[in-house]
């Protein structure tokens, strides 16, 4: 049994980590080494955490300072630059007020850059393209700019997305009779610190709603949880993962809820028509970026295939590797708990993903508390190897994926799914 004392100088490492990191003047993008080293150091304090509070049940001090680590990561995860995506955020946000429909107007267009500062309509990217994110990411985006106009709104919302995870995380862990001190997973994990609270992704929206639709589920409020798990799919799509496990603990008389609430969130935006889906189309089915399994099926498949043919026929072994890892999840579900059925049917999706940007990863962070091994935690200890991308970027002076990179930010992970499965077939 490992004693808990040693937190408290690694949550002090990783509280020091994380400010020497928000004071630099510059970003990753200047100075990739030392930002991913940064994050990689945090995300080995988690882990190191991780496995403190998964050998002996953490008394009520331990379990206030991982919070108060936490909290303190994420206020000073705010000081980081953050994404070119919050540039879109606040022209669609503003376009929503000015009665703009987003899906059919793009960013780049004057009608919406009139609506925003000079400097946060140059910096739009993709500006060509309408609306990628549903309905209700929309509504964040036009509350934010409504509330506190321009970017630090957006890093706010972010941050405050993010302490509500590590709260409901907690919730969940009590709510499922587990260890609280495997919040330490979530409440000391680089994702949302960095690329959350720091970069201001609206992925951490749709991760709080989630998990606050899972643990209303556990709780056995049915409907409250189908509305919640919808909300947070209507914010980004990932989430829609979650649906079959929330109707299977919950009743599948439940689908209708899903159906009435899409077609609200929609029905403001019907007259852009085909944009409403458009650009989220055009994003799923041809860009690919830092995938765990799209490169090497890349490598494999383009001697094999005509060029014209190579992106239809990644796409379709994609597809086919989900629905089957879909399928083996699922057979399994009798003997897993919710929270842990809904991470492991969401690791999926991201494992199954062309592209893989280290934010998305919110879709699982705060259901680690419910992982069984370590490679789920592992992978989004090693989030920050995608910063290393930036020493390609500064040679070249443009945006490109590094293939070693890439490999190396999913290998770990990959190498402890081994191990782990070779121990269960020999125990």
């Amino acid at each position: 049994m490992i004693p808990w004392w040693p937190l408290l100088p690694l949550g002090s490492v990783a509280i020091a980590i994380i400010s020497i990191l928000a004071w630099r003047d510059a970003s990753w993008r200047e100075e990739p080494v030392l930002f991913a080293g940064g994050a990689l150091a945090l995300g080995a304090v988690m882990l190191a955490g991780l496995a403190i509070a998964r050998t002996r049940p953490l008394p009520r001090p331990a379990i206030a300072w991982i919070l108060a680590v936490g909290v303190a990561l994420n206020l000073l995860g705010t000081g980081l630059w953050h994404s070119d995506d919050v540039n879109r955020y606040a022209v669609e946000g503003a376009q929503i007020l000015a009665g703009q429909n987003p899906y059919a107007i793009p960013p780049g267009d004057p009608r919406a850059t009139a609506l925003v500062e000079p400097a946060i309509a140059a910096r739009v990217n993709h500006p060509q393209m309408t609306a990628i994110y549903p309905p209700v990411a929309l509504g964040f985006e036009a509350l934010v700019m409504a509330v506190h106009p321009g970017l630090p709104g957006f890093t706010a919302l972010a941050c405050v997305g993010s302490l509500a995870l590590i709260v409901l995380a907690l919730a969940l862990l009590r709510a499922t009779g587990a260890a609280p001190g495997l919040v330490v997973a979530v409440a000391w994990n680089p994702v949302l610190p960095i690329f959350a609270s720091g970069e201001a992704h609206n992925d951490i929206v749709m991760a709080a709603l989630l998990v606050g639709g899972v643990l209303l589920a556990v709780r056995g409020h049915g409907r409250s949880a189908v509305l919640l798990v919808i909300l947070a799919a209507l914010v980004k799509p990932f989430a829609a993962i979650a649906l079959p496990a929330i109707f299977w603990r919950v009743g599948w008389h439940r689908v209708g809820i899903v159906a009435i609430v899409a077609m609200l969130a929609y029905l403001p935006f019907l007259g852009a028509g085909s944009g409403l889906v458009a650009s989220l189309l055009t994003f799923g089915g041809s860009l690919h970026y830092h995938g765990a399994l799209d490169p090497w099926l890349r490598l494999a498949l383009r001697p094999l295939l005509p060029a014209e043919a190579l992106e239809p026929a990644i796409r379709g072994v994609l597809l086919v590797a989900l629905l089957c890892g879909l399928a083996w999840v699922w057979r399994r579900r009798a003997a897993l708990p919710l929270p842990t059925l809904v991470l492991h049917l969401a690791a999926m999706l991201l494992v199954c993903l062309p592209t893989l940007h280290p934010w998305y990863l919110c879709l699982i962070v705060g259901l680690l508390g419910a992982a069984r091994g370590w490679t789920l935690p592992v992978w989004t200890a090693c989030a920050g190897i995608y910063w290393f991308h930036g020493v390609g970027m500064l040679r070249v002076g443009e945006w490109v994926e590094d293939p070693v990179v890439t490999a190396l930010a999913h290998l770990p992970a990959a190498v402890v799914l081994a191990v782990e499965t070779w121990r269960r077939r020999h125990v």
